[in-house]
């Protein structure tokens, strides 16, 4: 039976596949591996292009070329969905060629998303125990509505073939998983919808020592909506909140984004002149200029549909600003109503009036940055997410081992 404690001399052997899309999720992923370094021993793979994780120098990281996943540009781009079907395939061999890599040296695996497949097929090909940290499940399949790659009509003639494709892989993938973690009372139960399987959940935290409250800070009548400029993240919904406050205490919206839908930012920017917003985009800048808007601006309004989990919240907090966000998806899991931020329905008027009671009602704005401190110091450590992703992780191999 597989222990782990961290006086344990020969730690076991953990293998990692990591291949996530920029954003939260890679913060998250590097955070975990941090926690895990002391009772594994880590080797991460990745295919080349994947974006950086930011671990200590001491994990190795094995990168597999993969001349198929580079950024397509000119032509190239726009005659991708022909080539889909041939990078999925060259995505496929490669996640064989890891796995056969992996099941001669590793005791157990940790599976990340992918930007290719959510569930990347590597997990068809381990015998070793795997577990699938399920940071999200691909929305523009199950989410139409909310969701799509592709901009024009062409490309979703051209796409709508492949979607079942893409849906296959995804669902053979997740289901040879030994186990699945993800991140949120809301995505245990679309992954039970979806793939009609259980996942445990590990909820992490941000670095409080990084995002803190700045001591004499200044703050400006300015308002954060953080997330990528797609329609999904709910940028425009946050416009048209502000666009409500009378104008004599209306605050100015910043829009801070890492990645962008094609002509979604100069949409923004229209709504804002149509509705008398001032707003600022911020686009693909550093942690440091994020942790400088969190410590100048009044509160944070996050507006996502069906949010996965939600960093942005918990960033927030810890800098000591209120959050307002819609009552959906992930934002549940980390916001007691009242306490420590404020849920809302989807309405642009309700979240307006709440917006502007939070702006001038100074001691429910103290009691909401008290509270938000308190919860991410206490409840949402990257610590504590550590030792349960540990202990998930430990399970599996000691339950497969009883079965073998």
């Amino acid at each position: 039976m597989m222990t782990v404690t961290e006086s344990t001399r020969v730690r076991p052997k953990l293998a990692v596949f990591h291949n996530l899309p920029p954003g939260g999720g890679v913060n998250v992923a590097g955070g975990l591996l941090r926690e895990l370094q002391p009772f594994f021993s880590i080797t991460v793979h990745c295919p080349s292009g994947s974006c950086s994780l930011d671990v200590p120098g001491t994990i190795p990281i094995k990168k597999w070329p993969y001349p198929a996943g580079r950024r397509l540009s000119g032509l190239r781009k726009l005659l991708a969905p022909l080539s889909l079907p041939a990078r999925l395939r060259a995505f496929d061999a490669l996640c064989y060629r890891i796995a056969r890599k992996i099941n001669s040296t590793a005791e157990v695996v940790l599976v990340h998303n992918s930007m290719f497949v959510a569930a990347p097929p590597v997990l068809k090909y381990l015998t070793v125990p795997s577990v699938y940290f399920c940071y999200e499940f691909p929305r523009h399949l199950y989410e139409p509505e909310l969701i799509s790659r592709t901009g024009n009509g062409l490309s979703r003639f051209l796409l709508s073939p492949l979607r079942g494709m893409e849906k296959r892989i995804d669902g053979e993938s997740a289901a040879n998983a030994d186990g699945i973690v993800t991140l949120s009372s809301w995505m245990k139960g679309r992954i039970a919808d979806i793939y009609r399987l259980d996942a445990s959940i590990v909820r992490p935290g941000v670095d409080t020592d990084y995002f803190c409250i700045e001591k004499n800070a200044v703050r400006k009548n300015v308002v954060l909506s953080v997330g990528a400029l797609w329609p999904f993240k709910g940028h425009r919904m946050a416009i048209d909140v502000i666009s409500r406050i009378p104008p004599h205490s209306r605050p100015s919206l910043t829009v801070v984004a890492d990645r962008e839908y094609p002509g979604y930012g100069s949409d923004l920017e229209r709504s804002a002149v149509l509705t008398g917003v001032d707003l600022d985009v911020r686009k693909e800048i550093s942690n440091d200029e994020l942790l400088q808007l969190y410590s100048s601006c009044r509160a944070v309004l996050c507006c996502g549909h069906n949010e996965p989990y939600g960093l942005v919240p918990l960033e927030a907090m810890a800098c000591g600003l209120p959050v307002i966000a819609v009552g959906e998806g992930g934002f549940v899991d980390n916001i007691e109503n009242g306490e420590n931020g404020i849920l809302v329905n989807r309405d642009p008027h309700e979240m307006a009036s709440v917006l502007e009671k939070v702006l001038l009602n100074d001691d429910l704005r103290r009691k909401l940055t008290l509270k938000g401190r308190e919860f991410v110091t206490g409840k949402r450590t990257m610590k504590e997410a550590g030792r349960r992703l540990t202990e998930i992780l430990t399970d599996t191999v000691n339950r497969i081992d009883k079965i073998l």
